[in-house]
């Protein structure tokens, strides 16, 4: 054998070598690429798996709230029908705070039924009736029949003191709202009271957006403010004067008497003004601000008749004052007003006067009885002539103003922006 072919034969050697060494490692990869494959299917699949299963959890979760919720609020409705009758609507009863009301108060409504053929409201106290709610319903609405209480909430609505009702009904097919301002008279006994508000309330359902919603109503009245988040004073005489618009009676119209008018004064020494609106000669409101909260200090007190003149005060002093007359000016009572650390108008010192001599002293003026000077009383007690010039001479601050409304409406919003 030649040389040459020697070397032939080694080069098909090493070629065939070489061919074997390539397919091999060509093998090699492809199984590596297999695996990794197989392992990110199976990661996937995994992962897939995973999120099933805690999706099918979630939802089984959520299925066991909602059935411990459906059950929780069945035996809530229970509950309440058995402690307030069948015929209550029993997600709409509420447990209430009722300022200055001691003990558990509940709010109920009640459905029509054979016996009660109308929707009714009543407040009830540890389990017997506190007062009674004549439901308002819409001169709209006809004489469609109720089918609906929507919602229901309870705050001030009108700044007093005392908590409101604020509700939404369904009569037939028409939705509105009803307001009820509540009061408390305290006699003998406590007596509460709930009484609708028939223009606030056909105002508000006029403007509001359907469907109606508390937050809605709110939003209507105060921009959504709760009392005592008002960002300044501004603000919340906006959502005084507001609430006289809604309530109609800050419209002039004469059936009210007189034109429904706006202040700003400083009956007390701090920066910020009180509000005044009202009727002159009829009735006057007065309203002051501290820390995001309005207070109502005179809510409607009535002058003009009875020997009341109306209401005084002295600028930036904190004294007001107001002289009234009773029968027919023979006795004289004279009381100063002050504005205290509550938000709250006191009477500190109030002075009676008698005009004629009460010869068989049963305090009224009796025929054959004269005038002439009697004897004086301070808070109640009986007093000599000086003691009683030394109480005005202490009390009275001098250049004293009647607290009444002087502007219209529009003019004490500009006012109020310039402030």
């Amino acid at each position: 054998m030649t040389l040459i072919k020697y070397k032939y034969i080694a080069v098909l050697i090493a070629m065939s070598v070489l061919a074997c060494g390539c397919g091999s490692q060509s093998t090699e990869n492809q199984v590596k690429e297999a695996d990794e494959t197989q392992a990110e299917e199976a990661e996937r699949a995994a992962g897939e798996t995973q999120a099933e299963e805690a999706e099918q959890a979630a939802g089984e979760t959520q299925k066991t709230e909602d059935v411990q919720a459906t059950i929780e609020e069945g035996t809530a409705s229970g509950e309440k029908k058995e402690m307030f009758g069948e015929d209550c609507i029993a997600e709409q009863c509420f447990e209430v705070e009722l300022n200055g009301c001691e003990g558990t108060v509940y709010f109920v409504p009640f459905a029509p039924s054979a016996g009660q053929p109308e929707f009714r409201m009543q407040m009830m106290r540890e389990g017997e009736v506190l007062c009674d709610i004549t439901p308002y319903v819409s001169a709209k609405a006809g004489r469609k029949k109720f089918t609906s209480l929507d919602a229901v909430s309870f705050w001030d609505v009108n700044f007093d003191g005392f908590t409101d009702i604020v509700t939404i009904v369904t009569y037939g097919d028409m939705q509105y709202a009803a307001v009820y301002y509540g009061d408390m008279f305290q006699s003998e006994e406590e007596y509460w009271s709930f009484m609708s508000e028939e223009e606030l309330s056909e105002n508000l359902s006029a403007q509001a957006d359907r469907p109606m919603t508390i937050a809605g109503i709110r939003s209507q009245l105060t921009g959504g403010k709760k009392n005592g988040e008002f960002e300044s004073y501004v603000q919340a005489y906006e959502a005084a004067i507001t609430l006289s618009e809604l309530e109609g009676v800050a419209a002039s119209v004469t059936e009210y008497g007189g034109e429904f008018l706006f202040d700003l004064i400083y009956v007390n020494e701090d920066e910020i003004p009180e509000l005044v609106s009202g009727r002159e000669g009829y009735f006057v409101n007065l309203y002051t601000y501290q820390d995001g909260t309005l207070y109502t200090l005179m809510n409607h007190w009535a002058y003009g008749a009875m020997g009341n003149s109306g209401y005084e005060y002295s600028p930036g002093k904190n004294s007001m004052r107001n002289y009234n007359a009773d029968q027919a000016g023979a006795i004289m009572n004279t009381y100063y007003m002050r504005i205290n650390e509550k938000n709250e108008i006191e009477t500190p010192m109030w002075i009676e006067s008698i005009n004629y001599i009460d010869s068989n002293e049963n305090g009224v003026l009796d025929e054959g009885e004269e005038y002439g000077a009697g004897p004086d009383y301070i808070n109640g007690e009986k007093v000599s002539p000086e003691e009683v010039e030394a109480v005005y001479a202490a009390y009275d601050m001098g250049d004293y103003q009647y607290i009444k409304g002087r502007m219209p409406v529009e003019d004490v919003r500009k006012a109020l922006k310039s402030y």
